[in-house]
This record gives structure tokens, sequence and C-alpha cells, in this order.
């Protein structure tokens, strides 16, 4: 019996996301960043659209990609974006709530920085961290840390080795 490749429309979404997550309407060249975005999921999904016939996700972004297009005024051919984006911002290099800068001339506590966009960390497993910049890294730290300190939410953790002497830690608090 020959396998039949599996439908990766899921895949092709992901990436999308990854492409689009850290771009702000705002800004200067959002709409050609967004329409090589676009152009990317469009030619992901093109190659597995033969394994995805039947599937209702596929036909539903297919049609959402061609909305999107239209609405955005992208065209069908050009360049398309990386699966591996570069952000521009560093993300974690943010400013915590005890560590506001004044704004120069207005006397004021507003922090000079831009405002953050809203990206995802988790902390699992012994401790594995999943950064806002999606890596992946284990830590060994012992002790307590902060995890995460900005307006918003503060989180600390306390590692403790998995067994005496050991440099491996876990996350007990």
């Amino acid at each position: 019996q020959v396998q039949t490749p599996q439908c990766r429309i899921q895949k092709c979404t992901t990436d999308f996301v990854s492409l689009t997550s850290h771009l702000n309407p705002s800004l200067d060249g959002f709409d050609t960043e967004f329409c090589k975005a676009l152009r990317a999921y469009s030619a992901c999904t093109q190659r597995t659209s033969k394994s995805c016939r039947g599937n209702l996700v596929f036909h539903s972004a297919m049609l959402g990609i061609s909305d999107l297009m239209s609405q955005r005024n992208c065209s069908k051919d050009g360049p398309t974006s990386s699966t591996h984006p570069v952000i521009p911002i560093e993300p974690c290099n943010y400013h915590s709530r005890h560590h506001q800068a004044l704004r120069p001339g207005t006397g004021t506590g507003a922090p000079e920085h831009p405002r953050p966009t809203y990206l995802f960390c988790g902390l699992f497993g012994d401790p594995h961290l999943r950064t806002f910049k999606d890596h992946f890294q284990t830590c060994k730290v012992e002790g307590a840390w902060p995890l995460i300190d900005n307006n918003y939410l503060s989180v600390q953790v306390t590692n403790v080795p998995v067994v005496y002497g050991s440099s491996a830690t876990a996350t007990n608090k």
C-alpha cells in the first residue's frame, strides 16, 4: 500500500502567523511585508494542495488568502517572506515597572520606549523555556529569578537541584 502525503495546511498557517505576528499595521512597510507573507502562505498551500483536497481548513485558508490579497491589493507575483522572519524589535528587552524613564521635557513618568507588541513565552519541564522569539532554552538557574516582570504581569519562579550535587534544576515554585 502506497502512503499518501499528509495535508500540511496547519504548518502553512503556523508559518504565516509567525511571519505576521510581529508586524505593526501603523508602521511604514506593513503592507509590503504582509503581502510577502501572504504570497509565501499561498505558495505553501499550493505545494500541499494535492494532499489537502478534501480538507475544509485547507479550502478555508485558500479563500482567506484570496480575500486578504484582494483587500490589501497584493500582487500574486513578487517576493515572498522567508519562513524564519527576522523580528526587528527586541521583545525581551522590556522595561520593568520599577524602571520607568522620565520623558525628556515632560516631567511625567511615561515611558520613553515604544509600546510593546504582545508575544508568548512558556516555561515547562526541568525547566525548558520557550522565549518570546520562539526559541527553546534549558535553564540551569538555581534559586529565585524573574520569569516576567512588566507593567502587566510579574512572575517569579524558584528552581532547585533535581538531585543533590547535580547542575540540573527543576522549577518548584
